[in-house]
């Protein structure tokens, strides 16, 4: 089945021929269940929406009993430009199959507004409160026209200035409801929304100001309405109502194929880090190249010292000293994040504790097979996809089950303890100071430990995360492993262990 708005009847050949030519459409803007593409068209931007194939069961319903995904989204967007209610300009659906649905797509004119409400996850955007305050209104006539968007998440609001003025456009549309809407559904509208606790102070008022709601009585349901929707999501996005800075050591040496895979888990993250300080134990030019190629997508400082053999502990010290976040995430140049590895170690820090996450080693041949793609759509936390890459299935890839509640459950059974992992914890920056940082007499082996040792010593616990916060361990060899380092640090730390120490004199700041 085909529908073509009028106004774009000249482009029905190309809607007619998407199930043959959209994978070589445009440019890709996003890509999980459904994908969306972005292009031109006889002169117009369009974007085009590829809904997934339903499932059996939702096939049946989309054929007898309800209209399906596409053909929603399009009528919903011609009522809603109806009203005057912002929303991209739509041109047509293509519904797939004869006796049952297929696959659907759905064209729209590319919206000119560019930003979205994701930007307010952490709270720094300028000039925030008056574009809180349009949009609160913008959000009031929307349910004074007795519409509610079923889907009022970050993603499907996008925002702009034009011509000086705030605008809003709303997308994702297939799921709407028109007719009345009381104050109760029009205040919890907001539930799913990231903001932090000034967003939404700035929202109440203004929303109670342009419906003529009780201010109170407001700010009840739409605190009510965001713990209702969030009490049983928290782990699949970040939010808190609590605002702090967020940055991430990563050490090198000599590596710039893996680190450079491990920044692409970077870009890819729901919530961004405020800085990632790479430090660096005196690698050649050819990583510095690398790095430079990122300065502009990511929030990089890369603190370097000439090569002197194995001495992390002492660029770690220094990345510290340059860090300006109040927590830092510990990890290595060949430990690749999944999408929520900053937010779930943003959500879980707590005062008088640290994190200690886990990881999955992997194959050398996996982890040359690893592409930016493969991160950005999340396949390597996938079992059944690092073995058919070459990685032998073991015991130790539990950490990577997508059953979040269970990995919850295996974090407080497991017999592991809790301790400082290098490549995988964190705690807040002014813990590492009280510790002076890193012992910068050790070599390779247990230089994590004997500092998560300090930390302990001084009342600081850890929390279990390992199977909650699985990092993907890329294959590499260890030439700087030796048994005298290992005798001498094991003796470093275990008089930090006996005598009780909570700071190293090597450390940041030195004895004189």
């Amino acid at each position: 089945m085909i529908v073509i708005n009028d106004k774009y009847e000249y482009l029905r050949g190309f809607v007619e021929n998407l199930p043959l030519e959209f994978d070589d459409f445009g440019v890709v803007v996003y890509k999980a269940r459904n994908e969306v593409r972005i292009g031109e068209v006889e002169g117009v931007r369009l974007c085009v929406k590829r809904f997934r194939k339903p499932n059996v069961f939702n096939s049946i319903i989309y054929s007898f009993f309800r209209k399906p995904k596409a053909q929603r989204a399009y009528e919903n967007g011609l009522r809603l430009r109806e009203l005057a209610i912002g929303t991209p300009e739509v041109v047509g659906y293509l519904i797939c199959g004869e006796n049952m649905i297929g696959e659907s797509y759905l064209v729209t004119v590319e919206s000119r507004l560019k930003r979205n409400f994701y930007e307010f996850r952490d709270g720094k955007i300028e000039g925030k409160e008056d574009i809180i305050r349009e949009f609160a209104r913008f959000s009031a006539r929307i349910h004074k026209a007795g519409v509610l968007h079923k889907d009022y998440s970050p993603g499907n609001i996008l925002f702009d200035n034009v011509d000086g003025r705030w605008e809003f456009e709303v997308v994702d549309i297939n799921r709407m409801k028109f007719g009345s809407v009381n104050m109760k559904e029009a205040c919890r509208n907001f539930g799913r929304l990231w903001g932090k606790r000034d967003f939404f102070d700035v929202i109440v008022k203004a929303y109670a100001e342009a419906t003529g709601y009780d201010e109170g009585k407001c700010k009840c349901e739409i605190m009510k309405g965001r713990e209702i929707f969030w009490r049983h999501r928290s782990t699949e996005h970040f939010i808190t109502d609590e605002s702090f800075s967020i940055g991430v050591i990563i050490s090198t040496y000599n590596n710039p194929e893996w680190l450079e895979k491990t920044l692409w888990g970077y870009l890819a993250q729901t919530h961004k880090a405020d800085e990632i300080i790479i430090a660096d134990d005196g690698s050649s030019d050819e990583t510095r190249k690398m790095i430079d190629k990122y300065f502009n997508l990511l929030p990089i400082k890369h603190i370097w010292h000439e090569d002197d053999g194995f001495r992390k502990t002492t660029i770690l010290n220094k990345a510290v000293a340059e860090a300006e976040s109040d927590y830092l995430i510990f990890t290595d140049q060949d430990l690749i994040p999944r999408n929520d590895f900053v937010s779930q170690h943003y959500r879980h820090a707590r005062k008088g504790r640290f994190i200690s996450g886990g990881a999955v080693k992997i194959s050398r041949e996996t982890s040359e097979q690893i592409t930016r793609q493969d991160i950005v759509d999340g396949k390597i936390f996938s079992i059944s996809w690092l073995t058919a890459h070459g990685t032998k299935r073991n015991g130790k890839m539990r950490k990577l089950w997508s059953n979040r509640l269970v990995c919850s459950l295996m974090n407080h059974l497991t017999t592991t303890k809790a301790s400082w992992n290098g490549g995988n914890s964190s705690t807040w920056r002014e813990y590492v100071l009280k510790a002076n940082g890193f012992d910068t007499r050790m070599r390779y082996g247990a230089e994590d430990r004997e500092f998560g040792q300090r930390l302990e010593n001084s009342g600081i616990r850890g929390i279990q995360m390992r199977y909650s916060l699985p990092l993907i361990h890329l294959w590499h060899e260890r030439p700087y492993v030796n048994d005298e380092d290992w005798k001498r640090n094991k003796a470093i730390w275990k008089e930090t262990e006996k005598l009780r120490k909570t700071m190293t004199e090597y450390g940041i700041w030195k004895k004189k």
